[in-house]
């Protein structure tokens, strides 16, 4: 491949490219400001410290300001700490002789950043009096520069962050990228300068741009070496994609995965790498290194990926379950934001609202605010119904606020409905219908608990994602996951077409719930927690997440499976994944006989009713659990399998406690001692068989 390139007689190489340069420069007015004020205020010295991540744009500022410098007719030195060895006397050499009025730019400072101190103290002072000094790296200044007064008027410190929404579009319209392509390329890159200035760098060298673009992962990978770099081992770049999967990452997330002992190092070293922030739940990477870190792991090492999904999802349930207070919403936050990985990353959720927004229990005094928000939602349709129910179960009413002047943003019903009577249906259409969909009834043979979010109202009648509607959804997510003996739960909504899709993937059903007084059609999606337990889909709703929203979830169907694929000797094709997964779903669903009845493994015992075979196949289980006492090695595993599964129902983190050891230790020998037990399981349901149809 060849190519020419055209320069204007008398134009060098060097002026082409900055040209090119500055037609793609966006942005950045307010640091170009200061810079120029410098330039212009001659006899004073000022030292312009810029710090943010990689790949923000330390150096092409620094390289407009050159160019700014060098207009003015002022001499520019530049010093770059990639290639100056990290010593005061190799930095003095690089810099060289210092004239009066120069300009020194110093780039990639977090190379030599143990000078810093030697560059305050010792180095900086002896310059000429209207020197302009400015200094580029990943890392603030440290506060010793603050505690010197000296400095309040000289220093002036500069945090780069990303482009403007409109400076991004800018951008890659400058690089070339078709405008078709310009959401598919901002919804990978977002307004980081690296990410956008890459990626339009493919897509516009493309001969066939695709309408669908997706970044590859050379792409990925070329975006992590300049935003990431190397970690000092495997484990630290492990905790790294951790902290990219999780919504925050705390040193109690670390210690589930990684162990006591070395969590509180993983932390600190996340702690100060400088594209990671600092928030209330922990730290959190910039949203492009968690999109390309993420990726890359999920396309590099799937087995890897998944293993490490389910970490931070069963830690986040965990919490979930064990919290108290406002700690529950802040675990039922990170367990939802997981769904950001899967496929309906934006479009149910607006992923902010941290702090926006707050709710607190309904009281008397609240009786008519949520009455005129009914009101006003149903366009002036009556409110009889939502009466009825404050007046009957005012408990079940949470009003949310802002938190900046606390107006009333909305309000949710969560009622408790384990019978539904004449008078409820009479008061409510929607009670009607569902009554008349099952039957006149919605008492379930041998009762449980069942919860109906009968209202989701926000303060302009919306019915779209916003802070208040994902608070509310998040306040249902936790009830589900807190919740003892859960048979039914049912959510009304209005905008059928806008959540059937998201609704599926979360396995509700559509049932028909009458009209509103003002005669819009409502919607009640319904669950039925009995066919499908709290656990069994949340592993569903993960196999969905990392196999696409259409994918057969791993575990063990809750409904009769489909005829299987014979392999050699009649039986389902298992691979070893598929086998591993289904042991794990039998423990799992041990009091869960139509569960049981479904697993694949069954096929393995031939004779008997299907009642019969699944009691013995649990036997089998038992039996291999079991033959693991005797082994030294192996013990420890029987105890975390007999204590989880076959003990009192309680949390794993109760468990743990039980048994007097980390909560880390624990899950190892639990995981362990799965994977053992599915070892054990083949040899005594395939011994000597057919090896096709079995994990090698």
């Amino acid at each position: 491949m060849s190519f020419v390139m055209n320069i204007t007689d008398g134009q060098s190489l060097e002026g082409h490219l900055a040209k090119s340069r500055q037609k793609v420069f966006v942005g950045r007015q307010e640091e170009l400001s200061l810079f120029r004020r410098t330039l212009l205020e001659r006899g004073l010295a000022s030292v312009l410290y810029i710090h943010g991540p990689g790949g923000v744009g330390k150096s092409t500022l620094l390289r407009r300001f050159a160019e700014e410098a060098t207009r003015l007719g002022r001499h520019v030195i530049d010093v770059d700490g990639r290639w100056t060895d990290p010593s005061p006397a190799a930095f003095e050499a690089a810099v060289g002789a210092v004239p009066d009025g120069a300009v020194l730019l110093i780039d990639t400072f977090e190379r030599c950043q143990g000078l810093e101190g030697w560059l305050r103290e010792r180095f900086l002072p002896m310059l000429p009096h209207d020197i302009t000094v400015v200094v580029a790296g990943r890392e603030a200044p440290s506060s010793e520069w603050y505690l010197d007064s000296a400095w309040d008027e000289t220093l002036h410190v500069l945090p780069l962050g990303d482009l403007s929404q409109e400076d991004a579009l800018r951008l890659i319209r400058a690089r070339g990228v078709p405008p078709a392509l310009y959401d598919a390329v901002t919804s990978f890159a977002g307004r980081y300068p690296l990410a956008l200035s890459l990626t339009a760098a493919v897509v516009s060298r493309s001969t066939s741009p695709a309408m669908d673009w997706q970044p590859t992962p050379n792409v990925v990978e070329m975006l992590l070496r300049h935003l990431v770099g190397s970690t000092p081992t495997p484990m630290h770049r492990h905790a790294l994609e951790v902290c990219a999967h999780a919504m925050t990452t705390s040193e109690a997330l670390l210690r589930s995965i990684f162990g006591d002992d070395c969590a509180v190092e993983l932390f600190e070293w996340l702690r100060n790498l400088p594209f990671i922030e600092a928030g209330a739940g922990g730290l959190y990477p910039h949203d492009v290194v968690r999109e390309a870190l993420d990726a890359d792991l999920r396309w590099r090492d799937f087995a890897g990926y998944r293993k490490m999904h389910g970490e931070v999802r069963d830690y986040a349930i965990e919490q979930i379950r064990t919290a108290s207070g406002p700690a529950v919403l802040m675990a039922a936050r990170a367990a939802n934001f997981l769904l950001t990985h899967g496929p309906f990353k934006m479009a149910y959720h607006s992923w902010r609202g941290n702090g926006e927004v707050y709710g607190t229990p309904c009281g008397a005094q609240d009786r008519e605010t949520v009455l005129s928000m009914a009101g006003r939602s149903r366009r002036g349709g009556g409110v009889e119904d939502v009466e009825y129910w404050f007046d009957r179960q005012p408990e079940a009413f949470t009003l949310y606020r802002s938190s900046v002047d606390n107006t009333p943003l909305g309000f949710l019903a969560h009622l408790r409905c384990d019978v539904f009577t004449a008078q409820d249906a009479a008061a409510d259409p929607v009670i009607a219908a569902l009554m008349r969909h099952y039957d006149g009834g919605m008492a379930l043979p041998g009762g449980g608990v069942m919860r109906l979010a009968r209202y989701l109202v926000q303060a302009d009648g919306e019915e779209q994602p916003s802070p208040t509607f994902d608070l509310m959804r998040i306040t249902i997510l936790a009830d589900w996951l807190r919740t003892d003996g859960m048979v039914w739960s049912g959510r009304v909504l209005e905008n059928r077409e806008f959540w059937e899709k998201e609704m599926a993937f979360l396995g509700h059903e559509c049932v028909e719930g009458g009209q509103t007084p003002d005669g819009r059609q409502q919607t009640v999606f319904v669950m039925d927690w009995k066919a499908l337990p709290v656990d069994l889909w949340l592993e569903t709703l993960s196999q969905r997440m990392l196999f696409g929203p259409n994918a057969e979830a791993k575990t063990a169907a809750p409904t009769p499976a489909p005829p299987p694929r014979a392999g050699r000797g009649g039986v389902e094709e298992l691979d070893g994944e598929q086998w591993n997964q289904a042991v794990r779903t039998l423990f799992r669903a041990w009091s869960h006989k139509d569960v049981v009845a479904a697993s694949p493994l069954l096929q393995f015992i031939p004779e008997g009713t299907p009642q019969e075979r699944a009691v013995a196949l649990l036997q089998k289980l038992r039996d291999v659990v079991e033959s693991m006492r005797g082994d030294l090695t192996t013990a420890k595993y029987h105890q975390a399998l007999t204590a989880t599964y076959f003990g009192r129902t309680t949390t794993q983190r109760g468990v743990a406690a039980r048994l007097g050891m980390p909560f880390s230790t624990y899950r190892r020998h639990l995981d362990n001692g799965i994977a053992e037990a599915a070892v054990r399981l083949r040899d005594v349901l395939t011994p000597g068989g057919d090896t096709a149809a079995v994990p090698q």
